[in-house]
């Protein structure tokens, strides 16, 4: 998930309700504590948030004029982009999700617990006979997404496989081009797939 988008995420959630917790913000945004933590200083830092000690151990957050600002612009952007990638983005699943269907991949995993995710499992609806039956992302605080399971490791995934064999992987992740960010190198070796069936969309590519 991009910097811009925690943010985006962190600035509306801080307006909703300013006593919200930050194990609260990193169940709701999907990261860890530590990560939120982090990106609360930042703002601050930047002048988007102001703190207010409320107990010893517990702080109100408030929206600065500017933090304010850029919550609107934030979301102006990103409902754009959401919808461009909405569009190309359920074009795309489909056409890997009936490339897995076509070859008899049924046992499927998805990459990256992020908001494509969520469009990822809204297409596979249309395809019944594919099995999704996890979500792998080692930074995720999330337990489950849409019904799915989400695993940080691939010791975990075999866990909920069970000795069935895994198909097929379809990337969810934003910086799935980016060794930094996801290894696929690793998660192919882990896992005994080939290259031809890690499968990722054009968009992200």
């Amino acid at each position: 998930m991009s910097n811009q988008n925690v943010t985006r995420q962190l600035l509306t959630e801080i307006g909703r309700d300013p006593a919200i917790s930050q194990k609260r913000l990193s169940e709701t945004i999907g990261i860890s504590v530590g990560k939120i933590n982090w990106h609360v200083k930042r703002c601050v830092g930047k002048g988007l948030i102001k703190l207010q000690q409320a107990t010893m151990r517990r702080y109100l957050y408030y929206l600065t004029p500017e933090g304010f600002t850029e919550k609107v612009k934030l979301t102006a952007t990103y409902l754009q982009a959401s919808f461009d990638i909405f569009q190309k983005g359920r074009e795309q699943y489909s056409a890997l999700y009936a490339l897995c269907q076509a070859n008899g991949w049924n046992t499927i995993v998805l990459l990256g617990n992020t908001q494509l995710t969520e469009l990822a499992l809204l297409v596979s609806t249309q395809y019944p006979v594919l099995d999704v039956c996890g979500i792998v992302d080692e930074t995720s605080a999330r337990q489950t997404r849409g019904g799915v399971a989400v695993v940080a490791s691939v010791e975990e995934l075999r866990d909920i496989l069970n000795g069935k064999r895994l198909d097929a992987a379809i990337a969810c992740h934003y910086l799935i081009a980016i060794e930094q960010a996801f290894d696929p190198k690793r998660f192919l070796q882990e896992t005994s797939l080939d290259q031809s069936r890690l499968l990722i969309p054009g968009f992200l590519q």
